[in-house]
């Protein structure tokens, strides 16, 4: 019953946080989708962004032998530093590497690693790239593509397009004070799973203060629509914090996609 559950959900999430890959020029950002009802999607991209981390390779649904090649693009990190792993569809971690973006301090560039793999069958696995904080290790952002490892035969590499980013938080902006035990959050954004997406407020040193979830204003789950909540939070004493707006999958390890804004946060 826990295998049927589990593919059931994997394919629910292939369809909506992993569409069918398009070929794309990597050097021009695709805009963000057209709305179809302009009452319950944005009529116009304020932020159309190019993936914050962007994953060309592999794309999509691509079948791979061992080594993985994992490249693409990202916008600046601390020390220029990235993580990379592996997730099976039951959350278990296959494998966890770091990786350098090739550009100056402070500048976008592209990034690349392989990683060699065992298995003993073909599995449904989770390929994430994401930045973390380098004041409490939380991560900060994250992006994600399926793909199929497979012990040997033939290796298939889709195409990844480009696009724009998954989730932009208009609200709060970044740096903003926050007081009074309560966060507006506001932005735009895509969810895989049923329309819903997770906010998490996290103190000074990584613990989580408060969260909540939203519905994204969209005519289709998946496409592109508005967010907004209020959300409380529980702190003592001021200092640096983050505001979190994470894509949840129901399976692999729950996170699709992860957005953050750092904020002061005041009692």
């Amino acid at each position: 019953m826990r295998r049927i559950s589990i593919a059931i959900a994997i394919l629910a999430v292939s369809g909506c946080n992993f569409p069918l890959p398009q070929t794309a020029e990597p050097q021009t950002p695709a805009p963000a989708s057209s709305p179809q009802d302009p009452t319950s999607q944005p009529t116009e991209t304020p932020q159309a962004l190019e993936e914050a981390i962007l994953i060309l390779e592999p794309g999509p649904g691509s079948r791979l032998t061992s080594p993985v090649h994992i490249a693409g693009f990202a916008d600046p990190t601390f020390e220029q530093n990235l993580g990379v792993q592996i997730v099976f569809d039951d959350g278990t971690v296959l494998i966890l590497q770091p990786a350098t973006i090739a550009a100056d301090l402070g500048m976008r560039g592209p990034f690349e690693v392989d990683i060699p793999f065992t298995l003993a069958e073909e599995r449904n696995v989770l390929i994430q790239v994401y930045d973390s904080s380098a004041r409490d290790g939380g991560i900060t952002h994250l992006a994600s593509v399926g793909v199929i490892l497979a012990p040997g035969g033939e290796a298939e590499i889709r195409a990844a397009a480009t696009r724009a980013e998954w989730i932009v938080i208009l609200e709060p902006e970044d740096g903003q004070t926050l007081a009074g035990g309560s966060v507006h959050v506001e932005g735009m954004g895509r969810a895989s799973f049923e329309g819903t997406l997770v906010v998490e407020v996290y103190n000074l040193e990584g613990l989580l203060v408060g969260s909540g979830t939203l519905l994204v204003s969209a005519a289709e789950m998946g496409e592109l629509g508005n967010f907004s909540v209020d959300v409380a939070y529980n702190t003592e004493v001021a200092g640096p914090g983050r505001v979190v707006v994470l894509d949840p999958l129901p399976v692999y390890d729950g996170r699709g996609h992860i957005a953050s804004v750092a904020v002061i946060l005041e009692p």
